[in-house]
């Protein structure tokens, strides 16, 4: 009989322990239960990376540091958070920072948006703002998919859309309005 009501009282015990768990745990604040979202649809991220590209010839091509870095397997792009990119040229290197941007790797195209700055020191200085840029390493072209101003030491001029081919130092805009400084005035 003593082992039965031991049995019963044990029994007893736990289940007064585990509803006593279960009814606290409902009356806690939803702000202590932590609820991580685990996304499914990354399948790796890197922090502090600092990416380098080689041309043909072995030389330094781009390269652009992002504190995060986020790779999505069904469409093979990365979205790239707060990076800083350096375009090497012939001459001097363009300096292009953004707040976001995203990297196609099949396309091997970067795309940088919201408050893209680009800016080339040395004899010809120049700085670029804009919203949004695309640069295409292949074609060692950068686009300006939205209105940019430019200014230099000459001028300052404003577009609705630009092209620089960084190879052949071609630039290109398209309805424009400008500001130049004449040096004999």
């Amino acid at each position: 009989m003593k082992l039965r009501l031991l049995i019963l009282v044990t029994i007893v015990g736990f289940a007064a322990v585990a509803v006593g768990w279960v009814y606290e745990r409902s009356l806690r604040a939803p702000e202590e239960k932590v609820d991580m979202v685990i996304p499914d649809d990354i399948d790796y991220f890197l922090t502090n990376m600092n990416y380098r590209a080689l041309d043909i010839e072995g030389k330094l091509d781009y390269q652009f540091y992002t504190p995060r870095l986020e790779h999505f397997p069904r469409n093979d792009v990365s979205r790239i958070e707060a990076p800083s990119m350096q375009i090497q040229t012939d001459t001097d290197p363009w300096l292009v920072d953004s707040l976001a941007g995203e990297y196609q790797h099949a396309n091997n195209l970067v795309r940088l948006t919201q408050q893209v700055v680009m800016q080339r020191h040395g004899e010809s200085p120049m700085q670029i703002y804009t919203e949004s840029i695309r640069f295409e390493p292949d074609r060692e072209l950068v686009t300006a998919e939205s209105e940019i101003l430019m200014v230099n030491p000459q001028a300052r001029i404003r577009a609705d859309f630009a092209e620089f081919d960084l190879a052949r130092k071609i630039y290109k805009f398209t309805r424009t309005r400008s500001v130049y400084k004449n040096e004999n005035s």
